[in-house]
């Protein structure tokens, strides 16, 4: 303790005594110069900040202070002392060369060009060294004939200094001379290996030159001798990027951020590194943060776009990686991760484009089998158009690969185009041991009914593998198909003793059992195997189609509470809850999965589904329209809303549903036709006549054809014309609504008693067709000889539907101008209770009243009626007087017929005689 405090007391003597001393500015300068020598650089600062503080004025201690922070890298710090010291007047021979690379370092090219007056003063030495400035700063201000001159002018002064060639060294890297650069900077490297802008220069030539390891060396020495350069700092974590050394780049990456936190290049770095490392989070962040402030190199956005699909972030990973995928070849990666990430966000109409051209002869195999995948995924989204496109392009593959031509195959099979057959007939002859194909071809060949062609196939297979099933099981399911049970069972009897518990021989053994309706046989071959496939999706539904009960029940929620998110065991609880009438609990079920992306078909079938069982007409809207928004490509939700709307009679709404069918599906003929249908239904004349040029030379069948004419004509009023048309359509199309338009046509063309035949007839074959009973009735009614047909007609109907507003309304009607009384009054208070607010119904009711003997029973509803109707018809009007008239009003029915305008003759002759009446 006595040594310490010792030691510290003569410490703070020599300190006392020290500032006792008088420091002059000239003491601090030779002192400064004196750390310079031994280069003690921090000393050395302090020395000349004494002197600073001292004169601030003192143009050699600014000079010597930039001197020094431009030997740090420090360009800021150095600009701002060389260039004080330069207006105090220094007249140091080196201030404007230094002052001109402090100029360089912050990027200050003009400033650098503005002292060339002032080098023209300067010894060659120096001039020559402000030459190489110069020369750099016309370059980047893309100045080439002011650099060129430079370099002539540094030449002539001083061929061989170190700055002449460091001026051309500039000037030949500008030019894509890399090599003559190179050797001019190796020239003056060996003059004096410190030199460090011919280090910069180094690194920055062996990095065109794609030398990543030189240029990590130079930039490294570089940054030994300019620690405080920041850009150095990146220009060495991207060349050791580039030379694969990610620990080392890190690091410089790392220190950069630790002191400025948003530098976009060291976060360029950082997103590289991480990827390189799979930290996909990591870099995805860091990547944002480049992009963010700017820094939008294409292979930072490549790594963006990439990470973000390794991470499902299906939104950025389109959003990046749609600006590079041009600039990249099409057999790039990115190419692939784009389509995909369209493919999960549903924008399949730029998938095509996307993969345009992708092909590559080199892997033809791999490049099938990712355009089969996606292919197939369109094909589950009802993208039909889109996937036809890509197989399409695949056939550009090369044709003389088995794998190739296999999923060509398999691929047009799914979409209905047989010349899948012969895709699998040419995989087979190009690799006969190729097991996917030959099999495909056997169940195609079995689909499409050529047998002789899948025994071949089936028996060449036994032959070739008797110790395996698949020939077997083949040949089982062609005896199936040809219902021979027996031999069905011998074959999967086979199959299972030389694979036992092969799952399809099980699953066609539950299947023939159920065709034969053997209950007993299917419940015991259902128990087995659901023992050995608990959790096999296919087996669970087979399992519960053979008991449909709550024990079988059971065992599909145990399979789903175990997989949760598999969809297909979603749609398959919730299907068999429907099936048991539970609707509430499949509604459950399904809503568990209503967020996910990419819901299969059978997900939205079963909503519709649950809201029509519901009854509930709001909610199976709501589920159409979500689906459609889902999935634009699946047709079923767009007829089906179409027709919801239509039944409304809301056509606009459900034009608008078609045309956005239309949009995915121009060519669909079903959907062509639907719109055809609700432009005649809208009486859009003009549209209907458009669409049908368009479904004219279609290949479909001429009645259709004439029936749409026959619409169109009837829109037009040709009913000439419209007549045989409509004809020819309902004779091959017999049913409700075409009889209703011939019917239409006939009356339009003064032919009522054809109409009255055609409905007659149909009536005849259909005698539970209620709407043309009652139309039929409605034409009986005009003719005083045919009501009684009229009152059977609409007594019938009225048994049906007790609660239809205008049967009962005519039938009271009827009823009391045949004098029944009783009845007339029963239906016509009946249709008051059903409808009171109908001027008609109160009207008839009224009558009825009046007629039954109840005068002011009847002056009350008669009254209601004339407010009902506003005293605009005539017939309520007329009415209305005869009952004021009966209840002894007089004078309120005369001032209420004098407001009554007649229009028929019927109605004149009536008002007259109540006007004699009165």
């Amino acid at each position: 303790m006595r040594l310490i405090k010792t030691t510290l007391c003569v410490s703070i003597m020599l300190a006392l005594s020290a500032c006792g001393e008088k420091e002059t500015v000239e003491s601090h300068i030779n002192s400064a110069k004196t750390y310079i020598d031994a280069n003690q650089v921090n000393e050395s600062i302090i020395s000349l900040k004494n002197a600073i503080r001292l004169d601030s004025k003192n143009a050699q201690a600014r000079f010597l202070l930039g001197e020094i922070y431009l030997q740090l890298g420090d360009g800021p710090a150095a600009v701002k002392e060389l260039e004080r010291s330069k207006k105090l007047g220094s007249n140091n021979k080196h201030l404007i060369p230094l002052l001109a690379r402090a100029y360089l370092l912050t990027e200050s090219d003009n400033d650098v060009i503005a002292l060339s007056e002032a080098a023209t003063q300067l010894a060659s030495e120096q001039q020559s060294h402000y030459l190489a400035y110069q020369t750099l700063s016309a370059l980047r201000l893309e100045n080439t004939e002011l650099a060129k001159e430079s370099v002539t002018t540094a030449q002539n002064i001083a061929a061989q200094s170190m700055y002449s060639m460091l001026a051309n060294a500039y000037l030949q890297l500008s030019e894509n001379n890399n090599e003559e650069a190179k050797t001019l900077v190796d020239r003056v490297l060996a003059i004096d290996s410190k030199q460090v802008d011919a280090l910069m220069l180094q690194g920055q030539i062996a990095t065109v030159m794609k030398d990543y390891k030189q240029a990590s060396d130079s930039y490294e020495q570089y940054l030994a001798l300019q620690p405080r350069s920041g850009i150095i700092k990146l220009l060495l974590a991207d060349s050791l990027l580039k030379a694969e050394k990610y620990v080392e780049a890190e690091k410089y990456a790392d220190a950069i951020l630790a002191s400025i936190s948003t530098q976009p290049f060291a976060h360029y770095i950082k997103a590289m590194v991480k990827f390189e490392d799979k930290d996909f989070a990591k870099s995805s962040e860091h990547a944002e943060s480049a992009l963010a402030a700017d820094f939008n190199q294409m292979n930072l956005k490549l790594v963006a776009g990439a990470s973000a699909f390794y991470l499902k972030n299906w939104e950025q990973a389109t959003y990046h990686l749609r600006s590079v995928v041009k600039y990249l070849p099409k057999d790039h990666l990115a190419n692939r991760m784009l389509a995909v990430s369209q493919l999960e966000l549903g924008l399949v109409s730029d998938i095509s484009d996307t993969l345009d051209g992708f092909t590559d002869v080199d892997s033809p195999a791999a490049n099938a089998d990712f355009l089969a995948s996606v292919s197939f995924k369109l094909l589950e989204l009802g993208a039909v158009n889109e996937a036809k496109k890509l197989v399409v392009q695949s056939e550009s593959l090369n044709s003389d690969n088995a794998e190739v031509n296999a999923r060509q195959g398999i691929l047009k099979l799914m979409m209905n185009d047989p010349s899948g057959i012969d895709d699998l007939k040419d995989a087979v002859k190009l690799d006969p041991e190729l097991v996917e194909a030959e099999l495909a071809l056997a169940f195609a060949a079995l689909q499409s009914g050529d047998i002789d062609q899948a025994k071949s196939i089936a028996t060449s297979w036994q032959e070739k593998y008797p110790e395996k099933a698949g020939g077997s099981n083949l040949m089982a399911s062609i005896a199936i198909q040809q219902e021979q049970y027996d031999e069905a069972e011998r074959l999967l009897e086979q199959s299972l003793q030389l694979e036992p518990d092969n799952l399809f021989a099980l699953t066609q053994q539950l299947r023939i059992a159920r065709q034969q309706n053997n209950e007993e046989l299917s419940h015991s071959r259902a128990d087995y195997i659901i023992t050995v496939y608990p959790a096999n999706t296919h087996v669970l539904k087979l399992y519960f189609s053979a008991y449909r009960n709550d024990a079988a029940l059971e065992k599909l929620i145990a399979a789903y509470k175990l997989d949760s998110e598999d969809i297909n065991k979603v749609t398959l609880l919730a299907e068999a809850y429907l099936s048991l009438g539970k609707d509430k609990e499949a509604e459950s079920v399904l809503n568990t999965i209503e967020n996910q992306k990419n819901l299969p078909k059978r997900y939205w079938q079963l909503v519709v589904l649950i809201a029509k069982q519901q009854q509930d007409l709001d909610q199976m809207l709501v589920a159409l329209e979500k689906w459609q928004q889902a999935n634009p490509y699946h047709l079923e939700p767009v007829v089906l809303l179409a027709d919801l709307y239509a039944k409304q009679r809301n056509y606009d709404r459900a034009l608008i549903t078609v045309k956005r069918g239309l949009e995915q599906h121009q060519d669909n003929l079903i959907l062509q036709l639907v719109n055809m249908q609700l432009l005649l239904n809208a009486n859009k004349l003009l549209e209907a006549k458009e669409q049908y040029k368009v479904l004219a030379v279609k290949d479909i069948d001429a009645n259709l054809k004439d029936g749409m004419q026959g619409r169109i004509f009837l829109l037009e009023k040709n009913f000439v014309q419209a007549v045989p048309k409509l004809e020819s359509f309902y004779k091959a199309y017999s049913n409700t609504q075409n009889a209703f338009y011939l019917a239409g046509a006939y009356i339009s063309n003064n032919e009522g008693e054809k109409a009255l035949s055609l409905l007659e007839d149909y009536l005849a074959a259909n005698p539970d067709d209620i709407r043309v009973k009652a139309t039929l009735a409605g034409l009986y009614l005009e003719n005083e000889s045919s009501k009684e047909k009229a009152i059977s007609y609409y007594a019938d109907i009225v048994q049906q539907q007790p609660k239809d507003v205008i049967i009962n309304n005519n039938l009271a009607w009827l009823y009391l101008e045949k004098g029944n009384v009783e009845q007339g009054l029963k239906h016509a208070k009946t249709a008051f209770d059903l409808a009171p607010n109908v001027p008609n119904v109160a009207d008839t009711y009224g009558q009825a009243l009046l007629k039954s003997g109840d005068k002011a029973a009847a002056l009350k509803f008669s009254g209601q009626a004339m407010e009902l109707a506003q005293g605009k018809d005539a017939d309520i009007a007329l009415n209305y007087v005869e009952i004021l008239m009966a209840n002894g009003h007089p004078n309120k029915a005369e001032e209420v017929l004098d407001t009554v305008v007649v229009k028929t003759k019927q109605q004149e002759k009536r008002k007259l005689m109540l006007s004699t009446q009165l």
